[in-house]
């Protein structure tokens, strides 16, 4: 039933015209064909220690060793919910460039189409040469060649965000995402329990535990001491492995962490030149309805701020990103759109 309506909400989006971030995510956490199967392992790994825990002749190895099945189950869930969530996010963010950046290049070919035809007015004045006329003629060709390259590479767009909604949709019109806040979370505070919420340390502590077992089931008279030895071997490969795992996820979350930091400055950055070519189209058109600005230097203007307006919207999807591999490296939401029950 839940899946029927999430079918029906998502008809009802794209009727409308628009598609929004966090509909594309819960249809993805409804129908993507791996979160289903980490979802599917949870359950599995529930029934199976629900089945030791009720027999009386089960050992603490194969119920410690459900135990353990059952927490990482969970820990994978939450993960793989974090790697859709940065799937959906690339494709979607993907998909909307494709589509912005196709505004712009339009903008840039009417510019051209403008140049060539100042050059050829110029030309029949006898105030440009044939070599200006040619060069502009060969610009306009590159302006469309570009918008043509660009169209072609939106049915592999549409594709990935279908593979990772997991299901087949028509090229949808995509909403504006939310406006992205600086990040307010500091790293020591995602290291914090950062063993709890990646499967690969969670994993690396079990097997230390599952040694730690073998070795106290093994010491005592009645065991050889040859698998004492061997258990206590396990032990120390399991410690050093632990440390290695985490070593290696505490790099990976500085390095996601710096990105993100990076990216949010590439944001703020944007901002700032947008509101610049914004200031300098309100001067074009004043200059321009005081008759001392062409009209191609006005189109100039208006295709510099659309070109603004692109370059912020690639900066916002590249810090969305950046928060969406972060979450991943953390092991927890930090973009915010993300709901799992």
């Amino acid at each position: 039933m839940k899946r029927w309506w999430l079918f029906l909400f998502f008809g009802l989006a794209l009727a409308q015209g628009a598609l929004d971030a966090r509909e594309a995510l819960r249809l993805a956490l409804a129908q993507n064909p791996t979160y289903q199967n980490a979802r599917e392992a949870l359950q599995t790994a529930q029934l199976e220690l629900e089945a030791l825990r009720a027999d009386p002749s089960t050992l603490i190895l194969p119920l410690t060793q459900a135990e353990h099945a059952l927490a990482l189950a969970e820990v994978q869930a939450k993960a793989a919910a974090l790697s859709l969530l940065e799937e959906v996010l690339s494709a979607y963010t993907a998909l909307a460039e494709a589509q912005g950046q196709e505004a712009v290049l339009l903008k840039k070919k009417a510019l051209q189409e403008r140049y060539l035809a100042v050059a050829r007015a110029k030309r029949q004045a006898g105030n440009a040469t044939e070599l200006e006329v040619i060069q502009a003629e060969a610009a306009l060709r590159q302006a469309e060649e570009d918008l043509k390259a660009a169209l072609a590479l939106r049915p592999a767009r549409v594709k990935a965000l279908e593979a990772a909604l997991g299901i087949a949709v028509d090229e949808p019109r995509l909403a504006p995402l939310p406006e992205p806040q600086a990040l307010g979370t500091e790293l020591e505070a995602l290291r914090e329990g950062l063993e709890e919420r990646l499967p690969a340390l969670v994993q690396a502590r079990q097997n230390l535990a599952l040694a730690e077992l073998e070795v106290r089931l093994a010491d005592n008279d009645y065991t050889p001491r040859l698998t004492l030895e061997k258990a206590r071997a396990n032990l120390e490969s399991a410690r050093r492995a632990l440390a290695n795992a985490l070593a290696q996820a505490e790099a990976n979350l500085e390095s996601a962490y710096a990105q993100a930091q990076a990216a949010w400055g590439q944001v703020e950055l944007a901002r700032e030149n947008r509101k610049a070519a914004e200031r300098s189209l309100e001067n074009a058109q004043k200059a321009f309805a005081a008759g001392t600005l062409s009209q191609v230097q006005l189109l100039e203007a208006e295709v510099a701020l659309a070109e603004a307006d692109f370059a912020l919207l690639q900066a916002k999807n590249a810090y969305l990103r950046a928060l969406a591999a972060l979450s991943v490296a953390a092991g927890v939401d930090l973009t915010g759109l993300l709901e799992v029950e």
